[in-house]
């Protein structure tokens, strides 16, 4: 649930070895109210909030918004240094990478509404910790027992791949950031007024086709240092040149030739990447694949960072994620050829899909989130925003349509009793099965029957590993 910090406070004194391998997030000139976010924990600050104390190291995401309803409450607080016309609320992100025990001193800017970053002094660590108690009521503890949660949905993603798909000023926006060409009267005034806009005009002219109607609109260029660096995903499905009708239309049904590709084309970029990427991976994958499971659980962590609520502010990532998944789960001979891949796939799947955070009690904060807001439960049903095209009003929603092809590709890439690929099956149906009871789903079409099952019917998820050696307890 989300953690408030105002002005009541329980005093934590800390124990210096308490602190020795943690690090702190100073944070100054926050307005109250303001919502902050630190990997899978929402804080709404109070005003004597300082900032988050005995973060552990690793990479983590933080992401902070002005609340718009507070604001109005909070003009005439001296201590909120906000200003009475900021009326934006836009969400800003970036990663913070914690390789040692340090100090991270931000500054709430106002007229940005974003944070800057601070100096940090040799002196500064040493004059907090000489008064631990004192400094400890004002900074909220960073909760240990969420941390299983941040590394489950965060595994692939490593600094480096974070470095490379983050944009190149490093704040990720909710909304595009259009440059602001710049102009004076006598340059507008010279702009001749088109003559459908003429004053007295009666007759309309409506623009005869898309490309005049788009060319009437003006050309707006987004800032190039907040551009979010993804993987360009083929608009169509790729097959070779000289392919035949034939052999295109089964490049269309099987898409494994247009995964191959972008694997190569990954792989391309990780060897021409300056400074080199960290090419170490595990549990068999190539850094092609740990890359873009990687870029998965990146493009997640933009839907999940606000308690797995998908609105507006998270459209990008839901869209390259479901553009990830859609290909992933068109290929058929890629399975064969990619087990540890799928494997591993099936994996990020179980933890993102089941993944609640604490929506229960995010859906009566109607403070945080509107009525247009949606949870993970809704894009597993009919009739919701998830941007699928429904061409029937009976047709499925995206999630249930993805995942039973992706569930049937296993099944069939199973029949011939490779071992991995066997396991990689018995994994797919305890997903396939936990998502049915979960979301009140079917995910059975042309999925094989299991072959051991509890009483009610469903596969015991407790028999399957689901992350080898660092996965954190699965409660369902």
């Amino acid at each position: 649930m989300p953690l408030f910090v105002g002005a009541e406070y329980i005093v934590m004194p800390m124990a210096k070895n308490e602190t020795d391998d943690t690090c702190w997030l100073v944070l100054s000139n926050v307005p109250t109210g303001t919502v902050i976010g630190l990997d899978a924990n929402v804080w709404r600050i109070g005003r004597h909030f300082r900032g988050i104390k005995d973060i552990p190291q690793g990479l983590h995401y933080m992401f902070y918004r002005l609340d718009l309803l507070t604001h109005h409450l909070t003009l005439g607080d001296p201590f909120s240094a906000v200003r009475e016309n900021a009326v934006s609320g836009v969400r800003c992100s970036q990663f913070i990478n914690l390789t040692k025990p340090c100090i991270v001193k931000k500054k709430w800017i106002s007229d940005h509404e974003e944070f800057q970053d601070e100096p940090e002094a040799d002196i500064d660590r040493e004059i907090l910790l000489s008064r631990p108690t004192e400094i400890s009521m004002f900074l909220a503890k960073y909760p240990k027992e969420r941390l299983a949660d941040w590394i489950s949905l965060s595994s692939h993603l490593t600094a480096s791949i974070a470095d490379r798909l983050q944009p190149t000023g490093r704040y990720i926006y909710s909304c595009a950031q259009f440059q602001s060409e710049k102009s004076n009267s006598q340059d507008r005034a010279s702009v001749p007024i088109p003559e459908r806009l003429l004053r007295g005009r009666v007759d309309s002219i409506a623009p005869e086709s898309l490309a005049e109607c788009e060319a009437q609109l003006p050309a707006l260029k987004t800032m190039p240092e907040t551009d979010l660096r993804l993987t360009v995903l083929p608009a169509h499905p790729l097959y070779p040149a000289g392919a035949s009708p034939t052999e295109i239309s089964l490049h269309n049904m099987d898409q494994t030739y247009t995964l191959n590709a972008l694997l190569g084309q990954i792989e391309t970029s990780i060897v021409a990447s300056q400074p080199p990427m960290d090419s170490q991976c595990s549990h068999g994958l190539s850094p092609a694949e740990a890359f873009l499971l990687g870029e998965i659980q990146f493009s997640f962590v933009k839907i999940t960072a606000w308690n797995i609520y998908i609105s507006g502010e998270a459209l990008e990532g839901w869209y390259h994620w479901r553009g990830i998944l859609t290909l992933l789960a068109s290929c058929e001979k890629a399975i064969s050829e990619h087990p540890h891949l799928y494997k591993a796939l099936i994996t990020c799947l179980y933890r993102e899909l089941t993944f609640t955070g604490d929506e229960t009690t995010e859906k009566k904060d109607n403070d945080d989130h509107g009525d247009d807001s949606l949870s993970m439960s809704d894009l597993f049903h009919p009739g919701s925003f998830d941007g699928w095209s429904q061409r029937r009003p009976n047709d499925p929603a995206f999630l249930p349509h993805t995942l039973s092809r992706l569930f049937s590709n296993i099944a069939q890439a199973s029949n011939n009793g490779d071992k991995a690929l066997m396991d990689l099956v018995d994994r797919a149906e305890g997903l396939r099965k936990s998502l049915e009871r979960k979301f009140g789903v079917s995910l059975s079409s042309c999925i094989r029957p299991p072959e051991v099952t509890d009483t009610e019917g469903g596969v015991p998820l407790d028999a399957y590993n689901w992350d080898d050696d660092e996965a954190p307890t699965l409660v369902l």
